[in-house]
């Protein structure tokens, strides 16, 4: 199995020029997200607080979400919550391409895996049929390709898993950052577990901050788990949250635009080669003229990085450019030259 983490930790010993390779937002922590955590461990508040998370947080993503409190968990980071749900289940089934950590915690916790194979050519919708799990994880939206799936795409899809009886884990990890209607799968079928996070449009990747909203049966099951994990998390990354869901709609509008704009960008340099124009999120998903892992090389040659494609299944001829750079457009050039260099 491609473990992604090794090539990211090459990436960073390589020290390319220009990183288009890992999730990581380039845009700064709103400072006053910043001294919120600062204002909050000044304040003496270093000790363990409540699995489930402060009730303030709660409230406020509750408020946020339309939920109930009672609906809602903290957790240090998105990942750790999805973690729970795949170690509830007996069967789980992914979308590909899908985020590579999904089958690295599957594997960690010896479960069986069906891969729900989609092509670019097909906007890379998803069928379901034949599909056998007893949880689905979806991802809109989507990394690596940037797809949005519209309300009634995205409701075919649940009534099929209604159907079959599938719990569903949807990872909305940037729901907030979409460029065209956005439906939370929730909306649509009662049997969600729906987990976000701070790193993305916060980009809050180190304070290590998400969240999960499910029925409160399905709450306390994580909860246990993270008990007997994580315990809790720290009650000054709380604090930070709750100042940054302050800061929701501005910066929903600030950053959103901000990355439309760079998706725009790539898509206007790319303009020929094979992709989806992204729809949201900050990546773009392109087929390449030659192995993925060997372009890859090529744009390390040239001191650029991205990640190959079999990085999310088997897309063997596909990188995934992230769009968090501030030499993106140089970056991208680079990319168009090498992929015209190939395919001659």
């Amino acid at each position: 199995m491609f473990n992604v983490y090794d090539l990211f930790n090459r990436i960073n010993q390589v020290k390319p020029r220009i990183r288009l390779d890992v999730g990581q937002p380039d845009i700064p922590v709103a400072e006053e997200i910043i001294e919120e955590a600062v204002k909050s461990l000044r304040s003496g508040e270093t000790r363990y607080v409540s699995t489930l998370g402060l009730d303030e947080l709660r409230e406020r993503i509750a408020e946020v979400e339309g939920v109930s409190k009672d609906e809602v968990i903290v957790g240090p980071g998105a990942k750790i919550l999805i973690a729970a749900e795949i170690a509830m289940a007996k069967k789980i089934a992914v979308i590909a391409p899908y985020w590579n950590a999904y089958l690295l915690m599957a594997n960690q916790f010896g479960k069986e895996v069906e891969v729900v194979e989609t092509r670019l050519e097909d906007s890379w919708v998803p069928q379901l049929d034949g599909v056998d799990a007893d949880l689905l994880i979806i991802n809109y939206p989507n990394n690596p390709t940037g797809r949005v799936l519209s309300r009634r795409e995205l409701k075919a899809l649940l009534d099929v898993a209604e159907d079959k009886g599938m719990k569903v884990l949807s990872d909305e990890i940037y729901a907030e950052i979409s460029f065209k209607q956005f439906t939370p799968a929730r909306e649509l079928y009662d049997n969600v577990v729906t987990v976000k996070g701070f790193s993305k449009l916060y980009s809050m990747t180190g304070f290590r901050l998400g969240y999960a909203i499910a029925d409160r049966e399905e709450v306390l099951k994580i909860k246990k788990f993270i008990e007997s994990t994580v315990t809790c998390v720290p009650l000054f990354v709380q604090r930070a949250g709750i100042k940054a869901l302050e800061l929701r709609e501005r910066l929903m509008n600030e950053v959103t635009k901000e990355y439309e704009k760079r998706a725009k960008l790539a898509s206007k340099i790319l303009k020929g080669l094979d992709f989806h124009e992204p729809e949201g999120a900050f990546y773009l998903f392109l087929r390449v003229p030659i192995d993925g892992m060997e372009f890859v090389e090529r744009l390390l040659r040239r001191s650029v990085s991205a990640f190959p494609g079999k990085a999310f299944g088997n897309y063997d001829n596909f990188i995934r450019i992230s769009l968090t750079s501030d030499k993106l457009e140089e970056g991208l050039k680079i990319i168009r030259e090498e992929a015209e260099c190939a395919s001659e």
